[in-house]
C-alpha cells in the first residue's frame, strides 16, 4: 500500500541455517498467515516512505472466511476504503468522487504482508528469528528475511508474540537500508466489531461515483498470448487476468509474477503511436520499467528492485 489514493489501490545464520531455525521461522510465518485472516482488530498504523508519514485506522472484521475492513486516513486530505464481501469502496470527499471495484479475493485485506510459497522461500531468502520487543504496547517476535541475490528485496517483520498477527514490517534495501516501514501505534485485537464500525463518515449520496463496469476476467497462465524468456531466480508466473483500467474503457492484461514473498505486475496495453522511449522510474520501494513491444506499451511495476523489474520485463515475448 502507498501514500495518499495510491494508499488504497493497493510488505545472519549460515546460508540454509539450521532445520530446528528452519522450522520455527516458517511455523512464525504460518501463524502471521493465519493471524491476517482469521483476527478482528481495530488500531491506528503509521506509514512511513521516506519523508512521507500517513497514519490511519484500520477495522478489521474476519466473518466467515471473508475479511471486512474499514481504513481512513488521520492526516492529509480525507480519504477512505471499505471492502466489504464483494466490492471495493474508494472515497475521495475532497474532490467530491468515488470509486467502485470489484474484489480480488474474500480473504484479502491489511496486513498485505501474506506468503504464498513458504516451502519456496529458503531457496531465495535467508530466515532468521531475533529478539522479542515492545510495540504499540505488545510484545512482538522479530523475523529477518534478507534475499540471496539483488533480485529482491529484504524484510524485518514484527508478529504479535501471543496471536501472530503482524505489528510492524520495514522493507530493506540491497544496501541493508530502511525504505519502507509499517507499524501499529495503537491496536485492540479480538473481541466483536459491529457493522456499524464498518460503515464510512461519509455518504456515498455525497460524491460522483465511478465503476468498474465490467469485472476482470481469469486467463489461464497456459492459454496467455505473452511469456518470459527468462525471469529472475525463483519468480513464477501465478495470474494472467483480462481488466480495464480504472474509471476507463482500456482494456489491458495484467500479468503477476511472484517468489512467494515479492510481487511483480505486468501491464500490456495497446497503443497508437506508441513512443519507443524505455523508461526506468523509482516512486520509494516502487520501481517502474516501462517499454513498447510489439506495438504494446508494457509497464512492469513492484516493491523490488530495479533489476528485477527491468529483467522481467526485457524477458516478455509473445509465445510461439
Amino acid at each position: 500500500m502507498k501514500s495518499g489514493l495510491q494508499f488504497f489501490l493497493l510488505v545472519g545464520l549460515l546460508w540454509g541455517g539450521l532445520s530446528w531455525a528452519d522450522s520455527k521461522n516458517m511455523d512464525f510465518l504460518k501463524r502471521m498467515n493465519h493471524a491476517a485472516g482469521n483476527l478482528n482488530y481495530d488500531g491506528v498504523f503509521l506509514h512511513i516512505n521516506g519523508n512521507s508519514v500517513d497514519t490511519l485506522r484500520v477495522i478489521h472484521k474476519a466473518d466467515n472466511n471473508t475479511i471486512l475492513e474499514r481504513l481512513y486516513a488521520l492526516n492529509g486530505n480525507p480519504r477512505e476504503v471499505i471492502r466489504d464481501a464483494e466490492k471495493v469502496l474508494c472515497f475521495m470527499p475532497e474532490r467530491k468522487m468515488g470509486h467502485a471495484g470489484l474484489r480480488s479475493g474474500k480473504n484479502t485485506g491489511f496486513p498485505g504482508f501474506m506468503v504464498n510459497n513458504l516451502e519456496a522461500l529458503s531457496n531465495n531468502y535467508i530466515m532468521t528469528t531475533g529478539k522479542v520487543e515492545r510495540i504499540a504496547d505488545r510484545m512482538a517476535t522479530r523475523l529477518k528475511i534478507l534475499p540471496r541475490d539483488d533480485f529482491r528485496y529484504g524484510y524485518e517483520l514484527w508478529g504479535d508474540s501471543e496471536t501472530g498477527l503482524l505489528l510492524k514490517s520495514a522493507l530493506i534495501d540491497v544496501s541493508s537500508n530502511v525504505i519502507e516501514q509499517y507499524m501499529f501505534a495503537f491496536i485492540n485485537i479480538g473481541g466483536e466489531i459491529s457493522d456499524s464500525e464498518l460503515q464510512p463518515m461519509t455518504s456515498m449520496d455525497e460524491l460522483e461515483w465511478h465503476n468498474d463496469e465490467n469485472p476482470p476476467s481469469i486467463t489461464p497462465v497456459s492459454e496467455s498470448a505473452w511469456q518470459f524468456a527468462s525471469l529472475p531466480d525463483g519468480y513464477q508466473l501465478v495470474n494472467v487476468m483480462q481488466r480495464f483500467m480504472p474509471m476507463s474503457n482500456t482494456q489491458i492484461e495484467h500479468m503477476v509474477l511472484s517468489d512467494g514473498l515479492a510481487g511483480v505486475s505486468v501491464f500490456i496495453q495497446q497503443v497508437d503511436n506508441p513512443s519507443s522511449e524505455v523508461s526506468l522510474q523509482n516512486m520509494g520501494a516502487v520501481n517502474a520499467y516501462t517499454r513498447v513491444f510489439d506495438e504494446r506499451l508494457v509497464t512492469v511495476i513492484g516493491e523490488v528492485p530495479a533489476a528485477a523489474v527491468k529483467m522481467i520485463g526485457d524477458a516478455l515475448e509473445k509465445r510461439h
